[in-house]
């Protein structure tokens, strides 16, 4: 049986493996070797190409850019840190 392989690029790297693994493919980075998994950045290249018909569960590479390291998730703290200002009037009755 076979699967058309759908265009992966400009994808972030979890939605392609996930949009892979529906349509029975399954994703690899360009060295499957590689301790790091493919989870984080954007799809910049695959191989093969978008349209192309493979078996089912065949590996398609995929290229990613922009890791992720030191971004983090952007969210507000809870509960909010108090201001240094409210701090200061209990620093100076002690």
């Amino acid at each position: 049986m076979t699967v058309v392989v759908p265009n992966f690029h400009g994808k972030q790297a979890l939605d392609a493996w996930l949009v892979g693994h529906d349509a029975g493919l399954l994703l690899q980075g360009p060295d499957p070797d590689s301790p790091h998994p493919l989870l984080n950045g954007v799809v910049v290249a695959q191989r093969p190409a978008a349209g192309t018909r493979v078996q089912r569960w065949g590996a398609v590479t995929v290229w990613v850019e922009g890791d992720g390291e030191g971004s983090g998730v952007r969210e507000p703290r809870r509960p909010l840190p108090p201001h240094r200002e409210a701090t200061k009037y209990f620093d100076e009755c002690g």
